[in-house]
């Protein structure tokens, strides 16, 4: 039910996405590998800060929690406008890069904020409209600004050591037996979905934990989520409200795990 991870796969999204933010994504660089941490040496040190620029002043200029139908609106008009901006300026970092993982990491994160720019144009005009019940919206916001976060910590800590490190099995078998405390209230997520949408196939869906050296959830998000996914927005948000307050033993240094859920 889970494998460790320190990278973040990339999946082509819709048209409707693409259309959002810029052309057709660059291919995902599987076959070259990223340093050791601690020996990014010449062009690949440059690069390491540019891309670590670029999303610094993204992240800080484009603060997802603002997005919620209780912020005014010319407020969500202005991100709006900013991630727009968001996904010019990342699709030309991952156009400019030489390195082909970093290029990638770059445009990963254009794919997210793009799923984040469609989540808010969305409640943007909800909101405009009136629309009375606006909950399940700004869920949605939630899960596209937690995907965009993991997105930007990934890149992170490809030029960096994020103190992460390979678990021991014993460590591994003590987070499986935590997770099944849990199974309930995952399968009640579940249940949840079904009554929402009883046709709807949800698949595979993975949920990526950043935790830290004392065993607590720094981050929960989905991996690859958009608005073409099986799983709902709502079902992703019950889920990451689960597993974000557990507690796991403490690994060494600090721990990346994806745990799956399929169908």
């Amino acid at each position: 039910m889970f494998r460790p991870a320190h990278t973040l796969a990339t999946t082509a999204l819709a048209a409707s996405l693409l259309s959002a933010c810029g052309s057709t994504p660059v291919p995902p660089a599987s076959a070259a590998q990223p340093a050791p941490s601690g020996t990014v040496a010449g062009g690949r040190t440059a690069e390491c800060a540019r891309l670590g620029d670029v999303l610094d002043a993204e992240m800080r200029d484009v603060p997802a929690a603002e997005i919620r139908s209780t912020t005014p609106l010319p407020r969500v008009e202005a991100l709006m406008h900013r991630l727009e901006q968001s996904c010019d300026d990342s699709e030309r970092l991952s156009d400019s890069l030489t390195d082909p993982v970093l290029a990638t990491e770059a445009n990963d994160f254009r794919l997210a904020t793009a799923y984040l720019l469609l989540t808010t144009a969305h409640l943007f005009g909800l909101a405009h409209k009136g629309e009375s019940d606006l909950a399940p919206f700004d869920r949605a916001a939630d899960v596209a600004g937690r995907q965009r976060e993991l997105v930007y910590r990934s890149a992170k800590a490809r030029c960096r050591d994020d103190g992460s490190r390979d678990q021991s099995p014993a460590w591994g078998e003590a987070l499986m037996a935590t997770v099944q405390e849990v199974r309930p209230a995952v399968h009640a997520c579940y249940l949840k979905e079904k009554e929402r949408s009883p046709d709807r196939k949800i698949g595979e869906l993975e949920i990526k934990l950043h935790i830290d050296h004392e065993g607590h959830v720094e981050l929960a998000g989905p991996i690859d989520f958009s608005a073409l996914s099986p799983a709902s927005p709502e079902l992703v948000y019950c889920l990451v409200r689960v597993l974000e307050p557990m507690r796991f033993a403490p690994p060494e240094g600090r721990a990346i795990v994806i745990l799956p859920f399929t169908e």
